[in-house]
């Protein structure tokens, strides 16, 4: 079939010629220029047509495993039965096969005839004139012969530049209704469907699970993901039949084969992990899950089960403000609204606070306490006291920070708001308040700070005769004249404030403020060494013990200066017998003494002792300030409560509404005009209940969940009305009603807590409602009774009698004497923990099929109840 065209050549003897003529055309001795290249001409047009063939002949087999692949990529194959998967598979290798073969038997191979009729067709040649290259004339006589070659002469005369064209299936005369354009788009949606699990689902697609052949032992598998603990997320089980699972990331595959002795492998995509052997026929293996993919459990090359694991990444927590950052009305306090969403709950919420003019100074950071510790979505309002810090009065700039639980952060935008700050009317307090601010803003300048103080220097008669006042102020001027280095400037700045505190409030309220900071390091002091009894704890508790018999002494030089400047006595408690500067002393160099040599029983009770009479001075101290102090959580918590009760009177409103409008009976308004109404109503109460949330937070140090069950209903309620559902929403109020009033006593047990803790503080951490000069003890009578000098806490007694209510003599619970009125909590994360742990144990012997089988049974009957 290749090489020159063969041309016939005749040689006959002049006599022959002459017969035939003097104009006969002479004889052709070689092929022609226009077929020199026939050979490569026909080899290209055979290429042509043979891909003609095979691409008709491939369509309908790449048409079913077109359609195969999509359903791979939806996961069809991977969830059908072993035997109607393996089904499946033949039915579309058939198919395809089949359909190949009947398409190239059905074009089969060209040959010269049809290369010469493309290349005659695509050079628009007529009367087939290659043909007479290869055909022969049906006579052979010498006229015959003559007259063929002067045929075919002409007929090469006519070939001229053969043309092959391009390929010409006519695919779309087959497919007239372009059936295979739709074909195409549905795979390109199925691979997009699938994604990054693409190849994982091709694999589980065209590998199916089977049985184990007859003979086999059957093979036993148990597999459970166990999402990660900040969750909060159960358990779930894998079927051993395989499947789709979405899973968070970081969480635990734990997976039991066994049945055999052959050891089975974990694979996850291309890695594979071996088992670990329990005994001869029991396996299992274990595997942090970070990514997704196709995870099968084989054993001697067999598939055991094969599962599709999407593993879903944490997401940043979602910040935001709540509202303008700025001061809380009617109050000193800093008012920072926030409002937080998480995936899996925000941790750790903070406010960071830069000074607006001055952006390189280190942020203050202000701790958030959030509702029930880890909320997935929250709202409230923060209320720190920033008066005592330098940049209040000042511009900042601040921002959200939030925290879950995995660790990953999400930030607000920045708001810029004044810090508010206490007001003073003396004086000197002012000239340092204002002076305090000036070295805020530019520390490296000190000129007018020192200007501002040298003007108070020379104006003693502001000082009304308080020498140590006037002395305090020389020291702040000599220390910021002299000292350059960079943390005189905060030292001096703490103590500007705390002379302007001095200067308006007086020595007493310093004093104050400095023994309750003592008898709090004091107590630290003491619960670091019980827990760990060591030689540095001892002597860290003996020179806190120390720093109280100190403070003490100064309190009480303070309270008789008091009294001697506006000529009256000394506060004095009835039942305080020996109330003086002298036995308290004493008694705080006999605790000092005890913890140097380690008698840290003796320790504890002069510790008790010197509790109780410094209760029994702050309580005669109250009856002259009214109490105000030491009942404002009080007053605050039945105000709370009035709130409350405010809220369930007017969400009653709401429900009786909502009632009416679902029963259809006659009612003066529009029904329409009225829903809208109780829909605003209802969001606001939501709004003031979330305000509420917060200051029950604050107030108490822990989170109401009645309050968020009631915001929670809220908000049902709420949508509800959006979607007119007057009955839906009724059930929602109904809830939100009961879910209050639970509240309430929530808020009443915690008041009766706080009751009974006279000698611990509930604020929050931030620390919003600071009660004057009383500080973290200042809380001695919850109930009233200011004037009898009796508490309601165990240090209002002796020692024997603390330890009797189940506290030891600080006013702790002890855990060894618990009574049924000790403020227990329920262990649930430990419970949890627990139950999961047997869990895991139940399933790891339950695994172990050499155990008897009465004993597996009762195991497999103790996993169904969990």
């Amino acid at each position: 079939m290749g090489g020159s065209v063969p041309v016939v050549h005749h040689s006959r003897s002049p006599v022959d010629r002459g017969t035939v003529g003097a104009g006969a055309p002479p004889d052709v001795t070689g092929p022609a220029p226009p077929t020199r290249h026939l050979a490569g001409r026909r080899f290209l047009a055979r290429a042509v047509i043979s891909f003609e063939v095979v691409w008709l002949a491939l369509w309908p087999p790449l048409a079913v495993v077109g359609v195969f692949l999509c359903l791979a990529m939806l996961d069809v194959p991977q969830r059908l039965p072993g035997w109607a998967h393996v089904a499946l598979l033949v039915v579309v290798v058939l198919a395809a096969g089949g359909l190949l073969l009947r398409g190239l038997l059905a074009g089969g191979l060209p040959d010269d005839r049809a290369a010469d009729r493309r290349l005659e067709s695509q050079s628009g040649l007529t009367h087939r004139p290659l043909a007479v290259l290869t055909e022969k004339p049906s006579r052979a006589d010498n006229l015959s012969l003559a007259l063929w070659d002067a045929h075919r002469a002409r007929s090469v005369t006519q070939i001229g530049r053969l043309r092959v064209g391009g390929p010409r299936p006519g695919l779309a005369r087959r497919d007239p209704r372009a059936l295979r354009y739709a074909l195409l788009l549905c795979v390109v949606a199925s691979l997009g469907i699938a994604n990054s699990d693409a190849p994982s689902r091709l694999y589980t697609a065209v590998t199916p699970s089977l049985p184990p052949p007859l003979g086999v032992p059957s093979t036993r598998l148990q597999a459970w993901i166990t999402p990660p603990a900040y969750t909060r997320i159960a358990p779930i089980f894998l079927k051993a039949e395989g499947g789709t699972v979405s899973v968070p990331a970081g969480s635990h595959l734990t997976v039991n084969v066994s049945g055999d002795r052959t050891a089975p492998v974990l694979w996850l995509n291309e890695r594979s992990d071996p088992f670990t052997s329990l005994d001869h026929s029991s396996f299992q293996a274990d595997l942090d899950l970070t990514r997704g993919g196709v995870l099968t459990v084989k054993r001697d090359g067999t598939s055991v089960a094969v599962w599709t694991l999407t593993v879903i990444a944490d997401q940043p927590p979602t910040i935001g403000w709540g509202g303008n950052p700025g001061r809380q009305p009617h109050s000193q306090e800093t008012r920072l609204p926030w409002e937080v969403s998480d995936d899996y709950g925000v941790t750790n919420l903070q406010a960071e606070l830069h000074l607006r003019d001055r952006t390189d100074a280190p942020p203050l950071l202000v701790t958030i306490p959030m509702p029930g510790g880890s909320a997935k979505s929250a709202h409230g309002i923060s209320r720190p006291d920033l008066n005592a810090h330098p940049w209040a009065g000042l511009t900042v700039t601040g921002r959200l920070i939030g925290r879950d639980a995995s660790g990953q952060t999400g930030a607000s935008e920045e708001r810029a708001f004044d810090l508010p700050e206490r007001p003073f009317h003396h004086p000197v307090s002012r000239s340092l308040i204002a002076a305090r601010k000036t070295l805020s803003l530019h520390p490296d300048d000190r000129g007018d700070a020192l200007e501002a103080l040298d003007e108070l220097l020379q104006r003693p008669d502001l000082f009304a005769g308080d020498l140590g006042a006037f002395t305090a102020l020389s020291g702040i001027y000599y220390e910021l004249a002299r000292n350059h280095t960079g943390s005189a400037v905060s030292e001096a700045q703490e103590m500007m404030w705390q002379l302007a505190l001095h200067m308006e409030e007086g020595q007493t309220e310093q004093s104050a403020r400095s023994l309750e900071a003592a008898r709090q390091a004091a107590r630290d002091a003491m619960d670091k060494a019980q827990e760990q009894p060591n030689d540095e704890n001892r002597k860290y508790l003996a020179k806190k013990l120390e720093e109280l018999r100190e403070a003490i002494d100064r309190h009480m030089r303070a309270l008789m200066e008091e009294a001697q400047r506006n000529n009256n006595v000394m506060p004095f408690d009835p039942k305080a017998k020996q109330l003086s500067a002298q036995v308290m002393e004493t008694i705080a160099e006999q605790a000092e003494q005890a913890a140097k040599d380690g008698r840290m029983a003796d320790a504890r009770q002069q510790m008790a002792q010197l509790e109780k009479m410094l209760d029994q001075l702050r309580n005669a101290r109250l009856q002259g300030d009214e109490g105000k102090q030491a009942s404002s959580k009080q007053q605050r918590g039945k105000r709370q409560q009035s709130v409350v009760q405010d809220l369930v009177a007017r969400q009653g409103s709401l429900l009786d509404h909502a009632q009416r409008r679902g029963s259809k009976g006659p009612s003066a308004r529009d029904p329409a005009a009225e829903r809208e109404a109780d829909n605003q109503v209802q969001r606001a109460l939501r709004r003031g209940l979330g305000e509420l949330m917060q200051q029950f937070t604050d107030l108490t140090g822990e989170a109401s969940p009645a309050l968020g069950e009631a915001d929670q209903a809220m908000r049902d309620a709420a949508t509800s009305l959006d979607q007119h559902e007057d009955g839906v929403a009724g059930e929602r109020q109904q809830q939100a009603i009961a879910a209050l009033q639970k509240g309430n006593q929530e808020l009443g047990q915690a008041m009766a807590r706080m009751g009974q803790q006279p000698g611990r503080d509930q604020e929050g951490e931030d620390g919003q409602d600071g009660d004057g000069g009383e500080g973290t003890m200042g809380m001695m009578m919850l109930d009233g009774h200011q004037g009898d000098g009796r508490g309601t806490g165990p240090l209002t007694g002796s020692p024997d009698e603390a330890g009797s209510e189940g506290r030891d003599p600080l006013g702790r619970v002890n855990p060894r004497s618990m009574t049924d009125n000790a403020d227990a909590t329920v262990p649930e994360e430990r419970e949890r923990q627990r139950t999961q742990a047997i869990q895991e144990e139940l399933r790891r012997r339950g695994a172990d099929r050499a155990r008897p089988r009465q004993e597996l049974d009762y195991i497999d009957r103790l996993l169904k109840q969990f």
